[in-house]
């Protein structure tokens, strides 16, 4: 499915009309074969893709990155970076490491020179390698897709479209509250089920491809702890409104 098809989907789904919705904040909308593309229902489906590439790691690339010291922001260059998955260079994989770890292999680890050995990372966005070394290391990483216009194609793959309409449906619900609000965190549980299936589809790859890092655990995440924090938040928001 098209962008466009996403979202008429899920303005049918939330009982409006898709040529002319208005329930939902049309803003610059484009219309793509009689669909109105809502800013409101585009920003949607686009959390929609970001969250699924954020919980499954599903989105992976090799790129060629340079080393030359102990420390990186990885986003610096690579805009679209989560995490790493394998780094190696010259064919010999890095083992990855924790800040603990290198203290007690090497009080010295971030200036001592020679071929790289080990990296660590601390926050989404730091990365560091020791000893360190100027060489190009082969970084593969996982990624977070592009935005999407309202003429894409979502890069998550064809048989997971119907969960962004699934998310979108539960994201345009979700400033309702009441009713509106339960059927749409039917929706969101929807949305998680097909996530935590292509998230164990990745761990097994992962798993395969021996990546240093594997996707999260959602089977064993309590989803309870989420719906309240969900509709608290929304209660709170109503609050401030009145």
């Amino acid at each position: 499915m098209t962008v466009a098809d996403i979202a008429g989907r899920i303005i049918t789904r939330i009982d409006d009309n898709p040529a002319a919705p208005v329930s939902v904040v049309v803003g610059s909308g484009t219309t793509v074969g009689g669909v109105v593309v809502a800013d409101e229902v585009l920003a949607a489906i686009n959390e929609g893709q970001q969250l699924a590439a954020l919980l499954t790691l599903c989105f992976q690339k090799t790129v060629a990155f340079s080393l030359s010291g102990c420390w990186y922001t990885p986003r610096s260059t690579l805009t679209d970076f989560l995490v790493p998955l394998r780094i190696t260079v010259a064919g010999v994989r890095l083992r990855p490491s924790t800040i603990g770890e290198l203290d007690g292999w090497n009080p010295a680890w971030q200036a001592t020179a020679g071929t790289a050995a080990r990296y660590c990372t601390l926050g989404s966005n730091l990365l560091a390698v020791t000893p360190q070394q100027t060489a190009t290391a082969q970084f593969t990483y996982a990624y977070s897709p592009a935005a999407l216009g309202a003429n894409d194609t979502p890069a998550i793959p064809a048989s997971y479209h119907q969960d962004l309409v699934e998310y979108g449906v539960y994201r345009c619900r979700l400033k309702e509250g009441a009713q509106q609000l339960a059927r749409g965190l039917g929706n969101l549980n929807t949305f998680l089920d097909s996530m935590s299936g292509l998230a164990d589809y990745v761990r097994a790859r992962s798993r395969a491809a021996r990546y240093d890092v594997e996707p999260f655990e959602l089977a064993l995440f309590d989803r309870s702890e989420l719906i309240d924090e969900i509709v608290k938040r929304q209660a709170a928001a109503v609050q401030e409104r009145t």
